[in-house]
């Protein structure tokens, strides 16, 4: 039985772009032949559907009550997984606050019950901002986590301790990889890696890897205020192109190094 890869995507703070990040991937993911499903996994405030202009996010409060399976509890976007750029989503309610109080037990049966989703290559867990125990028990517990940061220093800040607290995490804690968000270009981005890079070193003894940025472009916003899913609404922007080679690395399961000149190669 072939079992699906779990990324969890997380951040430090909000508004780093984190599920604009997850749905896009999603795609991304799915165009390059993965079977995707995106759990919407911040269990008090999901908001992928919203994101995405649906009506609808499935049921996952009937599929954790084991009221419905998983394929009864997910919902089709694009197409669904096994589609050109399609994949599945299931989430709780948007704004309903319905599993808002669970504790770890329940996340950790989620992260059970989505790992024998034997339809999927890969489970995108889009899980809430901030660094409480059930966000990082989601983030331990998925087979790699992608971090999302901008160069905002607060933003930093939080990266470097989702960073500490998902190294403290179980026996020989992970390192996340890490991707740079809403910055102007390649220098920017460098420069936020290296900052957090440096910190983590200073006071951790390691520092993630890195995974790659994406830039500043002004069609996440059109996307977002639309509701459409932004690789599928803009293919050809900038911000698409750079989270297709983000999907890339990550099926590849490559990251990106500085050379001496600060550019970015795969290694």
């Amino acid at each position: 039985m072939i079992l699906p890869k779990l990324t969890a995507i997380g951040s430090g703070k909000g508004g780093t772009g984190k599920t604009l990040v997850a749905t896009a991937l999603a795609s991304a993911l799915a165009e390059l032949g993965e079977r995707v499903l995106l759990c919407d996994a911040d269990l008090g405030l999901a908001n992928a559907t919203v994101h995405l202009g649906l009506e609808s996010g499935g049921d996952l409060v009937g599929f954790l009550a084991d009221r419905l399976s998983l394929d009864q509890a997910v919902v089709p976007v694009l197409g669904g997984a096994g589609t050109a750029g399609g994949f599945d989503l299931v989430s709780a309610p948007a704004g309903s606050g319905s599993l808002a109080d669970v504790d770890r037990g329940v996340a950790e049966r989620l992260i059970d019950k989505l790992r024998l989703s034997c339809a999927y290559d890969r489970v995108l867990l889009d899980l809430s901002a901030g660094v409480d125990a059930t966000t990082m028990g989601f983030a331990a517990r998925s087979d790699e986590t992608l971090l999302v940061l901008t160069s905002d220093p607060a933003a930093l800040t939080d990266a470097y301790a989702f960073v500490k607290l998902l190294l403290r995490q179980g026996k020989g804690g992970r390192r996340p990889l890490t991707l740079v968000n809403m910055v102007e270009n390649e220098i920017e981005a460098a420069r936020t890696r290296d900052t957090l890079a440096k910190t983590c070193r200073a006071f951790l003894k390691t520092a993630p890897d890195y995974l790659g940025f994406v830039p500043r472009d002004h069609h996440v916003l059109v996307a977002v205020r639309q509701q459409r899913p932004l690789v599928a609404a803009f293919p050809d922007s900038p911000s698409s192109r750079a989270l297709r080679d983000v999907a890339r690395r990550l099926g590849d399961n490559a990251v990106c190094q500085p050379n001496s000149d600060d550019a970015l190669r795969l290694r």
